[in-house]
């Protein structure tokens, strides 16, 4: 009986400390005004906005983010000619950066159209990723990602899809060509933009890659 009311005892206490770890860590979770953000971000879609949010809550209720201050989004709806990524600040609800980014070859040429999350499929992979570590590839400075949604880009690792540093996502290579050059389905960012980036994002932050396709996704919808 005694070894029963301790085992009791304990799973209170655990579920209690459990409990009080978890309530601390929501509440250094930024507020989010989606009405600031979009007055801030006037180029920003609302619908993309909504839907990366749903994805951050999501990526943060299963304990994916340890990096929770800040937010990119990347609206695939664009063509890669407008600078179609951000990265805001949810405490501020500002635009940290607004940047050119590129798509895989495969997913089309100015718009991104197709997307997968085949491995070889050189094709840009949609949804709910986290930001893992930084480190000096052959690009220069980048950031290892890892998808979060099955059967949507959970193969990013597997694939190396990363945040790189490209000279062929810079204003002036834009001006030159038209649009952005493509990738392997990674997202190129300007070197003159990715060390801060990556500054900014490493180590846990939510990234989301959004389409109209994204308004289906069965775990926001």
């Amino acid at each position: 009986m005694l070894k029963k009311f301790i085992s009791i005892f304990l799973l209170f206490l655990l579920s209690s400390i459990t409990n009080s770890v978890f309530a601390y860590n929501l509440s250094q979770v930024p507020s989010i005004n989606e009405k600031e953000i979009i007055s801030n971000a006037s180029q920003l879609s609302a619908k993309a906005l909504h839907s990366a949010i749903q994805g951050y809550q999501w990526a943060l209720k299963n304990g994916y983010v340890k990096n929770p201050d800040v937010l990119t989004i990347i609206d695939f709806t664009k063509p890669s000619n407008q600078k179609r990524a951000w990265l805001i600040d949810l405490k501020k609800s500002k635009v940290l950066m607004n940047f050119y980014t590129t798509h895989g070859k495969n997913s089309g040429l100015n718009y991104a159209s197709s997307f997968s999350n085949s491995v070889h499929s050189n094709k840009t992979s949609l949804g709910v990723y986290t930001t893992l570590n930084a480190y000096y590839g052959k690009h220069g400075l980048s950031e290892r990602l890892m998808g979060l949604e099955n059967g949507v880009n959970n193969n990013a690792l597997r694939r190396t899809v990363v945040i790189h540093p490209a000279d062929y996502a810079t204003e002036e290579y834009v001006k030159t060509h038209g649009y952005t050059g493509r990738s392997w389905g990674c997202f190129g960012i300007s070197p003159k933009e990715s060390t801060q980036y990556v500054k900014y994002t490493q180590n846990g932050s939510v990234i989301f890659a959004y389409a109209d396709e994204e308004r289906k996704d069965p775990l926001f919808s």
